[in-house]
């Protein structure tokens, strides 16, 4: 597969990545920047390396490293790596922000799954989620935190902000 292809697969990869975001995010360039890339054809590994940034319309995901997997051609998972790694996208729905972080984030395709590991941050709208692990289902919109016995994090923690509700006459 060439290098073209390669991109190609991210390109759409992104583009999936993006379903429940803004609409207009799919149509926008993708634009990556790295201090290097590499390509091996015969494992089917795509790494990018030192200050990673992949933005597409609203999406950013910077990370020190992202490599991307591929299966038959098309990207199966990528992940992110960073002291923390991030994904941001602004929600179609209701405008929100969703943020992401961790030391390591791994995007699997066939789950439509982002999993975060290793102090772990998911908030939106206010609403935030701490643990040592949070798995995120991009196209159902819900989640699973767990702490870890080891670590630091040995709980996750929610935070969930006061309402807005405007006070009736």
């Amino acid at each position: 597969m060439t290098l073209f292809k390669a991109f190609v697969s991210l390109i759409f990869t992104l583009w999936c990545l993006s379903a429940s975001a803004l609409p207009n995010d799919r149509s926008q360039t993708i634009t990556i920047e790295s201090n290097s890339a590499e390509r091996d054809v015969k494992t089917g590994l795509t790494q990018y390396r030192g200050n990673v940034v992949i933005n597409q319309g609203s999406l950013v995901i910077e990370a020190d490293q992202v490599t991307v997997y591929y299966k038959d051609n098309k990207v199966s998972r990528i992940i992110c790596l960073g002291l923390p790694a991030s994904y941001q996208q602004q929600a179609a729905e209701d405008g929100g922000l969703v943020v992401a972080k961790a030391e390591t984030i791994e995007y699997t395709l066939a789950d439509d799954e982002i999993n975060l590991k290793t102090n772990a941050v998911l908030s939106r709208n206010g609403t935030l989620i701490k643990g040592d692990s949070i798995n995120y289902d991009l196209e159902n919109e819900t989640w699973k935190a767990k702490g870890d016995r080891r670590g630091e994090q040995k709980r996750i923690q929610l935070v969930i902000p006061p309402s807005t509700q405007e006070a009736t006459e």
